[in-house]
């Protein structure tokens, strides 16, 4: 069973088996987001010379890429041939890694969805291999109804009451007990649901306010 995460790609070490069109986008995808990227290939287009990205050309029908397998934390796989895919495949699970198994969705550990920001929220959607033009098409879906919906006028509030709430209130717990007491308020969410944003704001200082000072009365 797969879970969705995000991870910091900085921190990643990427391998692209193959430089065509899926190798490309692949590489350009975990490189634009800070991770380190090598790429096995035997050509490599324009397009894959200009994206920064480290290039080694080999024939790998013939090359042992062993070591390549051994420095990546993680190892796509997109090649036009099955049978070397499935060779390839079999190194890189063998030696312990997550694979991006751009040739078969059924066997793939790192799923790479489809994905855009809206209204300071990150939304991706994946059909794990199943069908990738309705869940592509989806985010527009989901991108229109965010946009109507007042979850960008609560997202304004919540962000600039929660920074608010990490400098005043010192005790994790009366904190988080904040935090849902701003998504359980009836008046406050009337407001946010209405884009009154100053008197949501007002209102969600005013219940930090009372937890605070609930927070400082001596115990009978």
């Amino acid at each position: 069973m797969k879970i969705p995460l995000w991870i910091e790609a900085s921190r990643l070490r990427v391998l692209v088996f193959g430089g065509g069109s899926v190798g490309t986008r692949r590489a350009k995808f975990f490189a634009s987001a800070g991770a380190s990227v090598r790429v096995l290939t035997r050509e490599a287009t324009p397009e894959l010379r200009e994206a920064g990205v480290e290039i080694k050309l080999v024939d790998l029908y013939h090359y042992d890429p062993a070591e390549d397998v051994e420095w990546a934390d993680v190892v796509v796989i997109a090649v036009n041939d099955p049978a070397l895919a499935e060779r390839l495949f079999k190194i890189a699970e063998a030696a312990g890694k997550l694979v991006n198994d751009a040739t078969d969705a059924s066997r793939t550990h790192v799923v790479v969805p489809y994905e855009r920001a809206v209204s300071g929220l990150r939304v991706a959607v994946t059909s794990e291999g199943a069908a990738g033009a309705p869940a592509r098409l989806s985010l527009d879906i989901i991108e229109n109804c965010l946009k109507k919906s007042w979850i960008p006028a609560f997202y304004e509030v919540y962000r600039e009451l929660k920074k608010e709430a990490k400098e005043a209130i010192g005790d994790v717990k009366t904190r988080l007990k904040f935090y849902q007491t701003l998504s359980e308020d009836a008046e406050f969410l009337d407001y946010v649901k209405n884009g009154r944003i100053q008197e949501a704001l007002a209102r969600g200082r005013r219940i930090m306010g009372d937890l605070l000072s609930a927070g400082r009365q001596p115990s009978p």
